[in-house]
């Protein structure tokens, strides 16, 4: 979780198989926000770590803020 070049770099792109499939959630797309809040409360229940959620509530946060910054759509 993060931005696109530290993603690629030593992220989820960069520990992702060849083939494994991948969905990708955008500051650009007006949903991004409440989908990642969604995850989070669901990775919570699952047991997902306290550091993890973290890192997704912050990324939450940056969305949010990038939204109000530069605007945002639905999802084309």
């Amino acid at each position: 979780m993060g931005l696109k070049k530290q993603e690629l770099i030593d992220g989820c792109f960069a520990k992702a198989a060849d083939d494994e499939p991948l969905f990708v959630l955008r500051a650009t797309d007006k949903l991004a926000p409440t989908v990642v809040h969604f995850w989070i409360l669901q990775a919570k229940a699952a047991g997902t770590p306290e550091k993890k959620l973290r890192e997704a509530q912050l990324l939450m946060i940056e969305m949010q803020k990038w939204q109000i910054e530069h605007g945002c759509k639905v999802p084309d």
